[in-house]
């Protein structure tokens, strides 16, 4: 026997506690000759006795004595830590991290917060709010809610949603010009950003190019302000700065309004994870309450007209 295990010890304490193979036996909930058997193993380790028998059970000998010292250090230490790590990994594990875009955020994922914490309060989300591809592989996330491109191949989830984008404008601004009537008269107005200020528009299908091909046109021509976070495209719209290439559910949320609605980019929505995020039960729960609200959201993501106004999730 070159080593001995961490649990010999652990039986060596609770029969020293006792002051009985048979009491300890019975509370490690182990038959008497496998916890007898398991001693001997502890003793040819140390080479030496480490109990006697006596008419009331057993007794340590010196070298028992010793032992019992050094093992109850240990198995204090190990308790110690043992409250400390489930205390780090307790509180680990009630956080939920989750990374989504602004739009998404500010629109979709922050009206359905109160819903899942009535539903388990010991939930905390962390959420990351941006238009960059937060990565799982390099980031303490559990969740990207992700628009475009699902990007890393290692993780797992599902489209859950199609989001269009399309051109908005303000009442103000259009108070002043007439909205364009093809994407052809989109040069003869200011434009807000870049298209090259989204990312993941590489799926985008190719029939619906030439959207992004004519605001990217109009934008060489009369770009009016770059602004990043892209976020704030809403607020420069709102200003009546000029044109910009929105996600239409959140931009009707804003009040703003759709020029050229029949002219739009469908993007993809991901909910994505690692396999190891089902290990956690509160993250498990998380994700399925997502699902079943990506589910019950659809129309409203798909920028159907009569929920414009709608941005709280329903009762």
């Amino acid at each position: 026997m070159t080593e001995a295990s961490w649990d010999l010890f652990r039986l060596f304490s609770v029969v020293a506690r006792t002051g009985s193979v048979n009491r300890a036996a019975h509370e490690l909930g182990m038959s008497q000759p496998t916890l007898s058997r398991r001693l001997k193993e502890l003793e040819r380790y140390v080479a030496a006795p480490l109990f006697f028998r006596a008419s009331s059970g057993v007794k340590l000998t010196r070298e028992g004595e010793d032992l019992q010292r050094s093992a109850g250090d240990m198995m204090l230490a190990f308790e110690s830590f043992h409250r400390d790590l489930r205390s780090r990994v307790g509180q680990r594990s009630s956080v939920v991290r989750i990374s989504a875009t602004e739009g998404m955020t500010k629109h979709w994922l922050l009206p359905r917060v109160a819903e899942l914490r009535r539903r388990d309060s010991r939930i905390y989300l962390e959420i990351i709010s941006t238009v960059n591809q937060q990565s799982l592989a390099t980031s303490d996330l559990d969740y990207v809610i992700r628009m475009g491109d699902p990007g890393e191949n290692d993780l797992i989830g599902k489209r859950v949603a199609d989001v269009p984008m399309g051109i908005f404008a303000s009442e103000q601004y259009l108070a002043g010009r007439p909205a364009p009537r093809s994407l052809s008269e989109l040069r003869d107005h200011d434009i807000i950003g870049h298209t090259a200020d989204f990312v993941s528009f590489r799926n985008v299908r190719l029939n619906q190019r030439h959207l992004l091909e004519y605001f990217s046109e109009a934008a060489g021509i009369r770009s009016v302000v770059r602004v990043n976070p892209v976020a704030n495209h809403f607020a420069a719209s709102g200003c009546g700065l000029g044109l910009a290439l929105l996600a239409v559910p959140f931009a009707q949320a804003e009040g703003l309004v759709q020029v050229l609605p029949q002219e739009t980019v469908t993007m993809n929505v991901w909910l994505l994870r690692r396999r190891e995020s089902d290990l956690r039960k509160l993250t498990r729960e998380v994700r399925r309450f997502l699902e079943a609200e990506f589910a019950a959201s659809r129309e409203w993501l798909a920028g159907s007209p009569r929920n414009a106004r709608v941005t709280k999730r329903k009762a």
